[in-house]
């Protein structure tokens, strides 16, 4: 059963969510001709370079803490686990780097990914031994959340991406000057010419969005009191918003279509904890830590 905490957010959401996206399905065109500033926005350059690096962090970071947990375990067990753990590492570490090298100093070439993959396994091995010095018995009461973090990011990015493809709806800035290719968001235009190449078709929904508002997903990793949880969501949301509304100033996308990003993820993370039974705010209201040794803990239920 969701707690209170959890509930409020759910319906809060969704509340605020349907207003906007009543409100933007009939000013989109309007907004993005006032917002678009694609030359000399720094604002929008940060969060086109950045913005997605939330989802990335938390296949780093879930990565680390499942590789660590095994430590004491049969090898088998371990092996097993760190196989699939430094996979998540590599991929999430990797895609940091490399991105901010990339779109930020626009550099390109197997030398980058050389330099953003040592990088990775550089940061892994101190993080490693950062995370050594915790016991395996409170590092393994995160296992849940991150292998819940694991699945919300792969979730959301494969439906973001689908949905692309089979949306066909074409970026504001790739539009001629009368817009007479603008299209609402609840048009579907089918495959495009080019097919899954066709970026200039792949407006809806953002990926950056989506992407960018994975950061609530660090609420789960947040200590056992739901004060940090909190203000965890207060940070996820400004991160969250500007992140969205950058791809509006670019020309990237609609007001639509990075509210349907952030929909997404938010939605697969409410999902995917409850399937998973990791509550996105605790049962129990306290300031005092809560001792992981108690079973009836949310996390070890």
């Amino acid at each position: 059963m969701a707690t209170t905490g959890t509930k409020r957010f759910i319906w809060g959401f969704l509340l605020v969510w349907i207003i906007l996206m009543a409100i933007f399905t009939f000013t989109d065109l309007q907004v993005s001709q006032m917002l678009y500033n694609e030359e000399h926005s720094k604002f929008g350059w940060f969060f086109e370079v950045y913005g997605e690096h939330p989802a990335f962090i938390v296949l780093f970071a879930s990565g680390n803490i499942l590789f660590s947990t095994v430590r004491e375990a049969q090898w088998v067990k371990k092996m097993l686990v760190r196989l699939v753990a430094g996979m998540f590492i590599l991929m999430g570490g990797f895609s940091m780097f490399f991105m901010a090298l990339n779109r930020g100093f626009e550099l390109a070439g197997g030398g980058v990914m050389l330099i953003s993959l040592a990088s990775a396994v550089l940061l892994a091995v101190i993080l490693q031994w950062m995370l050594k010095q915790v016991s395996v018995e409170k590092l393994s009461a995160y296992n849940r959340a991150a292998w819940a973090g694991i699945v919300i990011v792969f979730a959301e990015i494969m439906v973001v991406n689908v949905l692309k493809i089979f949306w066909g709806r074409m970026r504001f800035r790739n539009m001629e000057g009368d817009y007479s290719q603008f299209t609402r968001w609840f048009l579907p235009q089918g495959i495009q010419e080019n097919g899954v190449t066709a970026e200039a078709h792949k407006s809806f929904p953002s990926g950056h969005s989506a992407n960018g508002w994975t950061m609530m997903v660090w609420m789960l990793f947040m200590p056992f009191v739901n004060k940090w949880r909190s203000i965890m969501l207060v940070v996820a949301m400004a991160w969250g918003l500007c992140t969205s509304t950058s791809r509006v100033i670019m020309g990237d996308h609609f007001a639509t279509d990075v509210l349907s990003g952030a929909f997404i993820t938010i939605t697969s993370m409410l999902l995917i904890c409850k399937l998973m039974k990791v509550d996105v705010y605790l049962a129990m209201q306290t300031n005092a830590s809560i001792s992981l040794k108690d079973k009836n803990t949310p996390y070890f239920r």
